[in-house]
């Protein structure tokens, strides 16, 4: 009896260049979309939620970590 082979088969990965761009891209992404909520909110309410700007600055660089550890 042959030993079974325990052999998966190697998922493709990407080349450290495009992960870097794709996890910029998120970032960029996500930022514009924090940004472009921020001046909705400003032109519909007429106030600034102060609170927001911290988050607005600081989610695009987590979901840019996080986009790129899916990978890792």
């Amino acid at each position: 009896m042959e030993p079974t082979s325990s052999k998966e088969p190697s998922r493709r990965r990407l080349s450290k260049r495009s992960l870097n761009v794709l996890s910029a891209l998120v970032g960029i992404g996500t930022l514009a979309l924090g940004v472009g909520w921020l001046i909705y909110s400003w032109i519909v309410d007429l106030e600034v939620p102060y609170f927001a700007i911290p988050l607005v600055l600081t989610v695009p660089v987590i979901a840019a970590v996080a986009f790129r550890n899916m990978w890792d």
